[in-house]
């Protein structure tokens, strides 16, 4: 046996406590940062990460159920992937429960008296909703992995899983995002945002999928392929949608989320690079199958779009809260441990489901 082949099972042991470790590292980063000189930078970066991973994991969860309504026959072992975005569950109630703590460094419509929203901006009326549709995201998404571990279609529930996570998801986005700036609205936001969140989850679902070697014909690699770069046209068209309409209608209360992000230096340039990495750039980069079918490339495009994803919602949340634009420690050290601990559950998922599951349906 070569001295490979004999090292091989403990480099396969050691990564759970490698993902730990970056886990309390950038934990520490954080709290270092939220009990330092520069608490808001600390909160932000909290808040972008929770905004970034919970519609990823959950809709990771989500993304089969769309298939299983679709007739799609193509996921195979792929599918088990998917489902393991539950384990993310206890990292986002946690996350939440830490923004509740903190909501004084964050939430800025709490330092506003005389708002006309003000009954539905109102603490605690806002986290204990917030509270509500957090848990029972979760508790769905538990639901349907453990309902998909029996032989059976049941598209009229998953159906309804979809809908009720698009709804929890919208409403996030409407009091994590949107209510940052409380004199600004827009109808299309929360649609938007669930939109990209699906699109963040399919592209983690490939990368991850490639990773693993979880598949077993080229064809499956073709599916996410398409995936990404149908999800891509939906995330443009529902910002387009949001932006024609505040130009056309020139509506105040719109337009000053629109004019620090398309308008002003630096995040003009920010703006321009969304357009090329997450809206455009799959259409463009994973147009022919040739591309789709690439391993290496595939993953490139897949990580590029997380990358970019990330920084759309930093890019949401960073410019209202009057944050510069810099990513320094914090971000990084944060981020890693967020996704340190998606890969961690998604891993152990993985490892100890059987070979079988889930089940195809009857």
């Amino acid at each position: 046996m070569s001295q490979a082949s004999q090292n091989s099972p403990s480099r396969h042991a050691a990564w759970p406590a490698v993902c730990a470790v970056v886990f309390l590292a950038g934990v520490a980063v954080w709290v270092a940062y939220a009990l330092g000189e520069d608490p808001a930078r600390a909160w932000r970066a909290l808040l972008v990460n929770f905004n970034f991973f919970t519609p990823l994991a959950a809709g990771m969860v989500v993304w089969p159920a769309v298939v299983m309504c679709a007739r799609g026959k193509w996921m195979g072992p792929a599918e088990r992937i998917a489902l393991a975005g539950v384990t993310f569950a206890p990292v986002s109630l946690a996350a939440f429960v830490v923004l509740w703590l903190g909501r004084e460094h964050w939430a800025t419509w709490m330092h506003e008296a005389g708002l006309p929203n003000a009954a539905w901006l109102s603490d605690p009326f806002l986290f204990i909703r917030d509270a509500a549709g957090l848990v029972l995201l979760w508790i769905l998404c538990l639901w349907f992995v453990r309902r998909r571990s029996r032989p059976g279609l049941f598209k009229r529930g998953a159906a309804v899983f979809i809908a009720a996570a698009g709804f929890i998801v919208t409403l996030l986005a409407f009091d994590l995002v949107m209510a940052l700036d409380p004199h600004w609205s827009s109808c299309l936001f929360g649609a938007y945002f669930f939109v990209s969140g699906m699109y963040g989850a399919v592209a983690a679902w490939t990368l991850i999928v490639l990773a693993t070697r979880s598949w077993e014909i080229k064809d499956r690699m073709a599916d996410l392929g398409k995936l990404i770069v149908a999800l891509s046209l939906l995330t443009t068209y529902t910002m387009f949608s949001q932006l024609i309409v505040i130009w056309y209608e020139n509506f105040p209360d719109e337009v000053r989320f629109v004019i620090p992000r398309l308008y002003q230096p630096p995040w003009v340039f920010v703006s321009a690079g969304l357009l090329a990495v997450i809206y455009l750039g799959p259409l463009v980069l994973l147009l022919t199958r040739a591309a789709k079918q690439s391993v290496p490339y595939l993953g490139a495009i897949a990580g590029l779009v997380l990358v970019g994803l990330w920084i759309e919602r930093w890019w949401e949340v960073t410019p209202t809260l009057g944050g510069a634009l810099e990513l320094g420690p914090v971000e990084i050290a944060l981020t890693a441990a967020f996704t340190a601990a998606l890969v961690l559950g998604v891993g152990l998922f993985h490892r100890r489901m059987p070979a079988g599951y889930p089940r195809e349906a009857a």
